[in-house]
Order: structure tokens, then sequence, then C-alpha cells
């Protein structure tokens, strides 16, 4: 009976049923034995007084305080069985993710999902979550773990929980930089036109890891709802949800339907600023044609004009370079040439120093004829002044030697 006081309350009540059932068929159990076939060569003695149902009673009692013993230690036997020792062999069954601590901090925030997915898969007790994680590092990730246990003891180290170890491992691969540039990409976060499965990815990522931007849950739906675009969000707004999963659905409702109304758009999908402009009017083409005309009609007049006042405008008076012959300065006419070689001299004015293709006097009567008419008397040569030729034929100019260089 001490066995029976140990029996969990599921057993008790169990046994307890049993015994009721019993004792409340047990006038059926009677005749069952009465009629059983009994072997001719051990025929029981017949008794005249058959037995009353206290005696019935009491002779079940006594066989099932008998069996009860042996009943708990098929239970206790069938437990051990399920409760047996959980090992590598089915853990490493269920092909847990490697991490090896070069993934970044989207990598590290998937792989715990992954892991923790294959606790529960294969049932893994609480105690051996840290030490079955721990087995699927490699390389940068085990370099670190094996620095843990070397600084603080195996034994500590695998002591811990879970909940210790993604803290720890959040610290050291999810550096504080790292997360103030996810913070800040959580905090610009918009959906790209229709992209509204992508925008849902990242901001479920980005809520798990940065869950300090997303506390309380009223904070979760607006932060939900400012990434939404204006279409969209001022209905999601409109509708008070009370959960973030609310919001989603609505949301993808809506931007579906914008998509079909070509209001939003996927990656890909043809938008207008893509298609070609529609035709102007012949209206406004004719329009714009006459304002083209008359404008071009402006420009070709301001050239003219331009055309026109530009040989009025002085010339601009050319520098003079510095002579770079061997020939000496001449005192009579100051220019260089050797000595005998006569001076320069003007067939124009008579002047030395120049030749009549550079003489000012000469430019002057060409571009002023009526100055060189009141110098010389009409029908006279406006070179020489002689009465007998014109300047076309003045002998001064046809014996003009050519200018040297």
């Amino acid at each position: 009976m001490c066995r029976l006081l140990l029996c969990s309350n599921k057993q008790m009540t169990a046994i307890f049923a049993f015994i009721n059932f019993v004792s409340s068929h047990s006038f059926c159990l009677i005749l069952s034995l009465v009629f059983l076939p009994v072997s001719p060569f051990r025929m029981p003695p017949r008794r005249e007084n058959p037995l009353s149902n206290a005696e019935m009673a009491d002779i079940l009692a006594q066989h099932m305080a008998a069996a009860l013993p042996n009943i708990i230690t098929q239970v206790n036997q069938a437990n051990n069985n399920q409760n047996a020792p959980y090992n590598f062999k089915s853990f490493n069954s269920a092909n847990p993710l490697i991490f090896s601590g070069s993934e970044g901090a989207t990598g590290l925030l998937q792989w715990f999902e992954s892991i923790e997915s294959t606790f529960r898969h294969v049932q893994c007790p609480d105690n051996r979550k840290v030490e079955f994680a721990s087995s699927v590092f490699q390389k940068r990730a085990l370099t670190w773990w094996n620095g843990i246990m070397r600084d603080h003891g195996a034994e500590v180290a695998l002591a811990q929980t879970w909940a210790e170890l993604r803290a720890l491992m959040m610290r050291e691969f999810c550096p504080r930089h790292e997360l103030r540039a996810l913070e800040r990409e959580f905090d610009d976060l918009k959906q790209d036109s229709g992209e509204h499965r992508a925008y849902i990815d990242r901001y479920e990522e980005l809520s798990l890891l940065c869950p300090a931007m997303v506390t309380p849950v009223d904070k979760v739906i607006e932060k939900y709802i400012d990434g939404l675009p204006d279409l969209v969000q001022d209905i999601v707004t409109g509708s008070n949800p009370t959960t973030v999963r609310q919001a989603i659905e609505l949301s993808a409702t809506l931007t579906e339907s914008h998509i079909r109304k070509k209001k939003l758009f996927r990656k890909g999908d043809p938008r207008p600023s893509d298609k070609t402009a529609p035709a102007e009017p012949k209206e406004k083409q004719v329009e714009g044609s006459k304002k083209k005309k008359h404008k071009a009609s402006q420009n070709c007049a301001i050239n003219a004009q331009e055309k026109q006042v530009a040989p009025n405008q002085p010339a601009q008076p050319r520098k003079r370079q510095n002579y770079v012959g061997t020939a000496p300065l001449c005192n009579n006419c100051n220019r260089h040439h050797l000595e005998q070689e006569q001076c320069h001299k003007c067939t124009h004015c008579g002047r030395l120093g120049h030749l009549i293709n550079v003489c000012s006097y000469a430019n002057q009567a060409a571009a002023n004829p009526a100055a060189v008419q009141a110098r010389f008397p009409p029908g006279s040569c406006y070179n020489c002044g002689d009465l007998t030729h014109y300047r076309n034929n003045c002998p001064k100019l046809v014996n003009i030697p050519p200018a040297r260089g």
C-alpha cells in the first residue's frame, strides 16, 4: 500500500475508477465466474451457500491489493521509457542550422529562430539547450565560445540558461554600433510603393533586433503604420487596429487593391513615367510652331544687327611684337634693315618707317573718301592728286615694292 501512496494523481484516479467499476459490476463478475467452463478433472466442490456481495467485494479487494504493485511498476517503467536521456543523436537528426559568427545581425536573428524551432521539434529539455546550441558553433563563433568556457569554466558556461546565452551572443555578434545602424534603418523604414511583402519581412526582423523601438504594443502598431504609403496609411489608421496582425492584414488587402488600380506598383511593373507622353492636339502643335518661328525670326534680326554694327566698331590695336632678327635698327626710318637696303618709305604720304599697306592716311582715304576729295581736286588721283589718271592706275601704287616679311 506504500507504493499506492506514491502514485501520481492520474494513476490514483485510474485505480479508484477501476475499483469502483469492479464493485458496481460484482454481480456480473460472479455470473461470469459461475458459467466459466471448468475442467472435468478438477471440478471444485459445490457450495450449497453462495457468496454474498460483501464477501465477493472483500475477495476482489484482496486480489486488487495483490495486483496493484505490479500495475504501478508497469506504469513507472512506461514513464521512464518516455523520459529517456536526451542525446546528441536525437538533436542532430533534426539537422540544426550551423552558426559561424559572420552572418551579421540579420543572420543571427534567423539562427535564433531556427535553433528554437529545432528545440521545440525534438522536445529538448531546458537544461541542455545551451549545450546543444553550442555544438553547432563554427569558425569565429566556436573560437568565441571556447574563450567563454576557458574564462568561466565549462560547467559554469554550460549551466547558463538559453536566455543568458542569447544575450551574450547579441552583445558579441551584434555590437552596439551595428544596433544603432539598424535603429536608424528601422526609423527610416518605408514601404516602397507596392512592395508590401518586403516591407513586412524587414519590419518583423528589425522589430526583433530593436525591441526598444516597438515597446509597448501600441508603439508596435504605430511604427508599422508610419511606414505605409499615404494611400494605405490613412485607412489603416482610421480602422484603429488593436493588434499589429490586424494592421498587416488590412494594409496587405489595401495594397493589392491599389496595385490593381495602378496606383501602387511592384518592382518591374510599368509605371506612367516609363510610357511615351500622349500626343498633343493639333491646335497646340500649330501654336507651338508659330512661337518657334517668331523666336527664330527675332534671333535672326538680332544677329543681323550685330553684323551691321560690328564693322563700325573701332578695331582693336594689335599688340606689337618685339623684333627677333639680326638686322640693325635704322635711325632714319626706325626699322630694322641692312645698311645696303633702302629705308622704308610710304609712297602715299612720303614718310619713312612704313609702307602704303600700313599707312594710316591710306586707310583713312579708303574709309572716308569725302576727306580725300577735300584734299585733292575732283577728277584727280586720290593717291597723288594728278589729273591724268585715277588711283587704280597710279604709277606710284603700281611700282610699290612688296613688303618684306
